[in-house]
């Protein structure tokens, strides 16, 4: 029941909202029975943020009134007046375990199972039927693998050394790798690949633990293969926009930030030293081909993927596939950048680098320059100098954006260019500025000035303000900002001001 002191104040105010809400919805139901959408949403972010914050407890008395939720959904249960008071008895547990998570103890874990078994009583776990190969890999087959897949990953981050569900999930993973129907359900393929990607590492034994990137790409995995695989069971199909597809590239992307950049090539004649020998190894007097002519051999193959990679882009509509597309463009583009940094060929090496920094957003132009630049590398049939002529040309092509914000709100690295005619309007503005005469600031009044303190959020309203950044966080893709995480430790803290 241990994590991060930042990490649990956060918990504690995103469960206490969630518990709010749910006791609300519980409390107001009426003889139809409570608002079951919104009682699954909330039980659900509930259960992902407790499993997160390593509260396995809350989680599973979460997971209770979700599964609850879902029989009442499926009208495999009936709303009663004793439903309805072990939904009320179970939010009032969920307020004090809550309150508890600093000082956890063995009362609080007997509460938490009490009333976890309570619920599991009323609204039983179905058991799995074991797939078969013979499937197909049909719905019921997805559905039995997704959830058995979410369930392994939940115990790898309630538990993140129990090595036997890693185990499990990875074996899931790769018999989902072999059915042809996954790439039917988007964004299914994405989830696969990025979790076998995340659990390398620990299956290989490199490191012991996951990292908290690692567990939050395998916490928000779970949450949207347990959302897949309930929309699958129902006959429906995923909102590629919902929460969970978001929390998960977001997580994606993060994980990809941290990993390795490509394996550099080293010519050979870098590892001579510098006299004039004898050396072990000579050069050939008539070398087959000159070093220009094999980085045009071995660059074919890589610009033909890139062409391909940027088709897929121009192809990706959910958050999960451009963040996938993205991750796969850059990789590409690190590894061309390398092989021509070790062939000496400098001005492919740049505009790889350019065009990494560019597609981050996958906007129409950046892919544009990218296919363009892909389309000459590939041309094994295009002469040297007309290579070199068309290279320069597109380096020297301006990369302007129709919008100064990309569609998914990241900033657009400007060129060298761009950055020195924006100096040279501002300074020619200052200059027009000097020729103007300068008016004298008017003093501000005396009861203008107001106490610092006065301009703090305190109490009730840095609650308030806490919650509005958390919504606009869930709006936002990608990882949070430390600026903002800052400002919700802080107002944690002035929420206990009074």
């Amino acid at each position: 029941m241990t994590s991060p002191v930042g990490l649990l104040d956060f918990f504690i105010l995103e469960a206490n909202d969630s518990i709010e809400r749910l006791d609300a919805i519980i409390s107001s139901a009426t003889g139809g029975g409570p608002d079951i959408d919104m009682m699954l949403r909330h039980a659900r972010t509930l259960r992902g943020s407790s499993t997160m914050a390593r509260q396995s407890g809350i989680a599973e008395v979460a997971s209770g009134i979700e599964r609850m939720g879902r029989a009442l959904r499926d009208r495999e249960l009936s709303w009663s007046p004793q439903l309805h008071a072990a939904l009320v008895a179970a939010v009032d547990d969920l307020k004090l375990l809550v309150r508890s998570v600093r000082n956890w103890s063995t009362a609080d874990e007997r509460r938490a199972e009490s009333r976890t078994a309570e619920l599991a009583q009323l609204a039983p776990v179905a058991p799995r039927r074991a797939p078969t190969p013979s499937g197909g890999g049909g719905s019921a087959f997805l559905v039995a693998e997704t959830g058995d897949i979410a369930d392994a990953l939940e115990q790898v981050v309630r538990r993140p050394g129990d090595r036997d569900a890693l185990d499990t999930a990875l074996r899931h993973v790769r018999t989902l790798r072999g059915v042809a129907s996954v790439r039917d359900v988007p964004p299914l393929p994405e989830v696969v690949d990025a979790i076998e990607r995340a659990a390398k590492p620990l299956e290989l034994g490199v490191i012991t633990t996951p990292t908290v990137k690692q567990l939050a790409l395998l916490t928000s995995s779970a949450m949207l293969l347990r959302r897949l695989s309930n929309e699958l069971g129902s006959g429906g199909r995923l909102d590629p926009n919902s929460n969970e597809v978001r929390q998960f590239a977001a997580a994606a992307a993060a994980l990809a930030d941290e990993s390795p950049l490509a394996d550099h090539i080293i010519p050979i004649a870098a590892l001579f030293f510098g006299d004039a020998g004898p050396h072990v190894v000579s050069t050939s007097p008539n070398p087959p081909t000159t070093p220009a002519q094999r980085f045009r051999m071995e660059v074919v193959s890589q610009a033909e993927h890139l062409r391909r990679l940027v088709a897929d882009a121009r192809q990706a509509r959910d958050p999960a596939s451009r963040e996938r597309v993205g991750r796969e463009l850059r990789v590409a583009l690190r590894a061309l950048e390398a092989g021509a940094v070790s062939f000496a060929e400098d001005r492919v090496a740049r505009l790889a680098r350019e065009a990494s920094a560019s597609v981050v957003s996958l906007e129409p132009a950046a892919l544009g320059a990218l296919d363009r630049l892909a389309s000459l590398l590939a041309d094994s049939g295009l002469k040297s100098d007309d290579l070199a002529r068309e290279l320069e040309q597109l380096g020297a092509a301006p990369r302007r954006t129709t919008s100064p914000t990309p569609a998914r709100g990241r900033a657009v690295t400007p060129t060298g260019q761009e950055l020195k005619e924006f100096l040279d309007r501002g300074i020619e503005s200052l200059g027009r500025l000097q020729d103007k005469p300068l008016r004298e600031p008017t003093p501000l009044p005396d009861e203008t000035i107001v106490p610092i303190q006065d301009l703090l959020y305190r109490g009730r309203a840095a609650v308030e303000r806490a919650r509005m950044l958390r919504d606009e966080l869930r709006r936002r893709p990608g990882a949070p900002p430390p600026e903002v995480i800052e400002e919700l430790y802080d107002l944690l803290d002035l929420a206990l001001v009074d």
